[in-house]
């Protein structure tokens, strides 16, 4: 499966999972200003979540917001990319947001939504060595996972990394 289709059926997956919890929410209303979030994030707000809330929101979640934040203190992504990562963790980080957190069941749902997007707009920046401090942190977090969980991720990553080296050749 090419990237981009990879990329579609990650976000339709999400998508028809909000549309069936939620059905009067659209998708653009998630992901479309994620940068009016950016003001919510701070490093200790968002360690202070993942070590208070980890197991509870699992790995399918916690994953993505790991790469992202290592993606952004590793200094490889230019302005526009991190004001998009933050707002998207501060999107995170806000127990308050289109589904509240507190939502059993349905309310990290807008979260992984707004995380799949800014992961597979960026996935081609996230390294090998990001990938396996993030698997590091989350095995610190929540104890040891099923790597079936974050498998979809790990693919955006790889199609991403496929996708830029065809296009360089």
């Amino acid at each position: 499966m090419a990237f981009f289709d990879k990329v579609k059926s990650s976000i339709s997956e999400t998508s028809q999972k909000v549309k069936e919890k939620m059905p009067n929410i659209k998708v653009e209303d998630i992901t479309s200003n994620l940068n009016i979030y950016e003001k919510y994030f701070s490093e200790s707000q968002l360690w202070d979540k993942l070590k208070q809330f980890g197991k509870a929101i699992g790995a399918t979640i916690l994953y993505p917001v790991l790469l992202l934040f290592m993606l952004l203190k590793s200094g490889d992504v230019n302005l526009k990319e991190k004001a998009m990562i933050i707002g998207t963790l501060g999107y995170f980080i806000l127990p308050v947001d289109l589904l509240p957190d507190a939502l059993v069941g349905i309310g990290y749902t807008d979260d992984a939504m707004a995380l799949t997007a800014t992961l597979t707009a960026l996935a081609s920046c996230i390294t090998e060595e990001m990938q396996q401090e993030a698997k590091q942190k989350l095995k610190e977090l929540i104890g040891d996972f099923d790597e079936t969980a974050i498998d979809k991720v790990t693919q955006i990553i790889q199609s991403a990394h496929q996708y830029v080296n065809k296009s360089k050749k």
